[in-house]
């Protein structure tokens, strides 16, 4: 009888998580593969009959095929520099009192509320010339003939940083937070300087949940599109600026196609990364 409740237990509370999964994951996914090798264009609930054309399109211009692997290499690029810089100023901000780390911590959660859309046209503002800093140190003298910062691919690259880094702040704190504090202390009265100690000490140590980090960031902004479209020019734009203009255009099927194809190649990256440098990591023993 114990045995007998105990799976009706585990069927009651695993049937809801199954039906949830079906509805909000495979039937999308399921949608969106019979979407994709339909023919360009139509849809199959419109007429539309099985074809490859839409992926052999893709793979023939090797328009396509560039542009991905740029988006890969540009969110590469994202994620090393956010944590690079977050790394730190979290290191920085774990060490202060309690009541300024949570006052940080209520900052970072409240930066991170405001939109991607709202933080693009806030720095659209913060480096054009009219409202803006080329325009202030104009005024100020520092430059001459100033001209407005974006589009371009460095504004593109610093708003991406720039809203990037809280999300790696927040999921750094917590395990530096419960670091061991005698092994920075150990460190330093065996004549380690505080850069030593980052490096020699906290970075071996925090290696897990920064490879974490990382992955997140880079599945996070490989899907982004408005602030490479609003910040960057034509040639700057990521992958996913052109699967929102076939979907404004109406050619879902293509659409589609194109959104599998980036999906495919960020899990073959993420699952080659995870095995290359994730198992050392995950066998050790969590900080």
């Amino acid at each position: 009888m114990t045995r007998t409740n105990s799976t009706r237990a585990t069927l009651l509370t695993t049937l809801p998580v199954l039906l949830f999964v079906l509805l909000t994951s495979v039937l999308p996914i399921c949608f969106l593969l019979s979407n994709a090798f339909s023919e360009s264009g139509t849809a199959l609930d419109q007429g539309g009959g099985w074809s490859l054309e839409n992926f052999r399109e893709i793979f023939y211009d090797s328009y396509y095929v560039g542009r991905m692997l740029y988006t890969v290499a540009l969110v590469v690029l994202v994620s090393i520099l956010t944590l690079m810089l977050a790394m730190p100023l979290t290191v920085i901000i774990a060490r202060l009192k309690n009541f300024w780390r949570s006052t940080w911590v209520v900052l970072l959660l409240t930066s991170l509320a405001l939109s991607e859309v709202l933080t693009a046209y806030a720095w659209q503002i913060i480096l054009s010339k009219s409202s803006g800093l080329p325009g202030w140190l104009e005024g100020l003298g520092l430059l001459t003939d100033a001209n407005s910062w974006w589009p371009g691919f460095p504004a593109m690259l610093l708003v991406l940083v720039y809203f990037s880094i809280p999300i790696a702040m927040v999921m750094l704190l917590p395990p530096l937070s419960r670091m061991d504090g005698s092994l920075s202390d150990t460190a330093r009265m065996m004549g380690f300087s505080k850069i030593e100690v980052f490096w020699r000490v906290t970075l071996p140590v925090l290696r897990r949940p920064i490879f974490q980090t990382g992955l997140l960031l880079f599945l996070l902004n490989s899907g982004g599109f408005v602030i490479s479209q609003q910040l960057g020019r034509p040639s700057d734009w990521m992958f996913s600026v052109f699967i929102a203009d076939f979907m404004r255009s109406f050619n879902v099927p293509f659409a589609v196609a194109l959104a599998l194809c980036l999906l495919l190649t960020v899990v073959v990256l993420v699952g080659v990364t995870y095995l290359a440098f994730g198992r050392e990591g995950a066998n050790s023993r969590d900080v």
